[in-house]
């Protein structure tokens, strides 16, 4: 059995695969594939959204705790998002314009693009409508809902730090924002007026998935004694849990899971990230290019509806590759070398979440 160690883990193996399932579903359903409905509904039970929100309560966490200042700690996450998006923006505008004829206003261009690099990635001009899906990138709605991560946990740090029972209250917090959650996903979600869309990608919806991450990460014992190498125990109990969400007809998969599952899959995360790591913690260790693969895919999978040549299967394939080939190529040329400017204390500060 594999001591536990908090830096030795799976978390790049597992944020790979849960962007693989965000690159499948998508690739599944944009290009119409009619086979292969039963692997689409498997992979639905483990939702990539979901399992990123909890891994960043987790991970983004522990970055303030290690981080010299506030200043720096905003500056490692501006580093870890930004450089590589406007990149992604600017091939992004590239393909428009070689692929087809957009016509706009420069007022209508200015506004998508200033939306674009800096918080509001889920606007989407009429003027795009025409082109692929309809919707340039529409897997950055993800994005916004990072950056208010961000922005929260410091105040959160701040709000614990003068309270005594800290953890009661993490609790009730993330019940209150579950409730939140369901009763704007059962009311509003499919809307199309724009106030919904906005309340669609703000802070409350999902903040309950961050803050459990966020919860365990100061539990990192917990973690030790129940989650540790013990991935199939996890596996089984969160299966059987699909398998009565499923017969209740819960929701049971994607990104509006209920609420019970999310939280069994964040245990079941943080188990995985924990469990046989000297064998897994080695694969893609000098490539983290989950971030890469998430961003880049709606692009291939826009230019390829665009063109209308190739069969479905095809697109599909040619998609993937592209995709991998442009996230390493990301990781290496612009990920790599931005992160390498954070700044990080040298020993992990002690925080008083307990």
């Amino acid at each position: 059995m594999d001591k536990f160690e908090f830096r030795k883990n799976n978390f790049n193996i597992i944020r790979f695969l849960a962007a693989l399932q965000v690159v499948i579903v998508h690739g599944y359903h944009h290009f119409g594939i009619e086979y292969g409905k039963s692997f689409i509904m498997i992979l639905s039970v483990f939702p990539g959204v979901p399992i990123f929100f909890v891994t960043s309560g987790f991970l983004i966490s522990a970055s303030l705790e290690r981080s010299t200042s506030l200043s720096s700690y905003f500056q490692n996450r501006f580093l870890r998002i930004y450089p590589a998006l406007w990149v992604c923006f600017i091939i992004s505008v590239a393909t428009i314009f070689i692929f087809s004829s957009p016509s706009f206003t420069m007022k209508e261009f200015g506004l998508w693009a200033l939306a674009q690099l800096t918080i509001g990635q889920f606007y989407n001009p009429d003027f795009l409508r025409d082109y692929g899906v309809g919707v340039l990138n529409g897997s950055l709605w993800t994005i916004p809902i990072e950056i208010q991560f961000y922005i929260f946990l410091p105040l959160l740090y701040m709000f614990f730090n003068k309270i005594k029972w800290n953890s009661i209250i993490l609790f009730i917090m993330m019940i209150f924002f579950i409730g939140i959650s369901r009763y704007y996903i059962n009311g509003y979600a499919g809307s199309e007026n724009i106030l919904i869309k906005i309340i669609g990608v703000s802070l409350p919806l999902y903040l309950y998935m961050f803050l459990f991450g966020v919860f365990l990460q100061r539990k990192l014992e917990f973690i030790e004694k129940y989650l540790a190498n013990k991935f199939i125990y996890w596996l089984s109990i969160y299966l059987a849990f699909v398998l009565a969400s499923y017969s209740l007809g819960f929701i049971y998969g994607g990104n509006d899971i209920n609420p019970l599952l999310a939280l069994l899959l964040a245990l079941l995360t943080m188990s995985a990230a924990y469990s046989k790591t000297s064998v897994f913690s080695v694969f893609l260790k000098e490539y983290d290019i989950s971030y890469g693969i998430y961003i880049y895919h709606m692009v291939f999978v826009n230019i390829l509806l665009q063109i209308a040549i190739f069969s479905p299967s095809i697109n599909m394939l040619i998609m993937f590759i592209a995709t991998i080939l442009t996230a390493v190529l990301s990781w290496k040329i612009i990920e790599k070398p931005s992160l390498s400017l954070k700044k990080y204390s040298i020993n992990r500060r002690k925080a008083s979440i307990n």
